[in-house]
């Protein structure tokens, strides 16, 4: 499985980090000292190293690194890539909403270009800075998840971009109950699409009955892309 982790070694590891090689891990700096000052790790205590691409292994934390103790696992990606779009919301919303779709299990992340109705824009530089600070907490809630394939994000982009991809549909009241087929849900910013952005959309799918915030939206898409393909 690629994305929602089963192994007993991963689920019961003190800690799992990301490196550039797991045949000679090394820790980056900001891991090292997570693990060392804020985790507390003691000499002999087990974690799990990726390379973020699907090969993994079992570490030991010795001395202020990772000591290799088992053989490289790889694991396949899997074969539907899980993607949400999303577009800027105000406070914390997009990061929440960011760390949850990482935790349960979205592969890919993509944050919307400006929309008729959106609230938050960005303009290029603050995308930029927004973009980065989010690409951190991928990282940081993917080694929490313990995931051994690391989700991408990206953005911002252009709405038309994002829909000519195969299997997106756009969430809209009064779209399709139904959800096969659907690998990319793209949810609309706090003031909902326009007719026009709608129209746009090959296919639409409904998120239930109730009126959601964007950012509880995103995850509930999530969620469900994921019930569908990983369970």
């Amino acid at each position: 499985m690629g994305v929602l982790v089963t192994d007993e070694t991963l689920r019961r590891s003190s800690a799992h980090v990301f490196v550039d090689d797991v045949a000679h891990p090394v820790l980056a700096s900001d891991d090292a000292h997570h693990l060392a000052r804020v985790l507390r790790l003691r000499d002999g205590e087990p974690v799990t190293c990726s390379d973020g691409r699907g090969r993994w292994r079992s570490c030991t934390w010795v001395a202020g690194g990772l000591t290799a103790r088992e053989n490289v696992i790889e694991v396949a990606a899997p074969s539907a890539r899980l993607s949400v779009g999303i577009a800027p919301v105000r406070g914390d919303g997009t990061e929440d909403a960011v760390t949850k779709l990482v935790e349960v299990g979205i592969d890919e992340i993509v944050i919307l270009a400006p929309l008729e109705h959106s609230v938050v824009r960005w303009d290029a530089d603050r995308a930029a800075v927004h973009i980065e600070r989010l690409g951190r907490l991928v990282r940081t809630a993917a080694m929490q998840s313990r995931r051994v394939h690391l989700p991408t994000i990206r953005g911002p982009v252009p709405l038309e971009d994002v829909l000519a991809g195969e299997g997106v549909a756009l969430a809209e009241p009064g779209g399709d109950t139904v959800w096969d087929g659907v690998t990319a849900v793209v949810v609309g910013p706090e003031g909902g699409f326009s007719p026009a952005e709608v129209a746009r959309a090959a296919r639409t799918v409904s998120m239930g009955s109730s009126i959601l915030r964007a950012g509880t939206a995103a995850v509930a898409a999530g969620v469900r892309l994921a019930a569908l393909h990983r369970s």
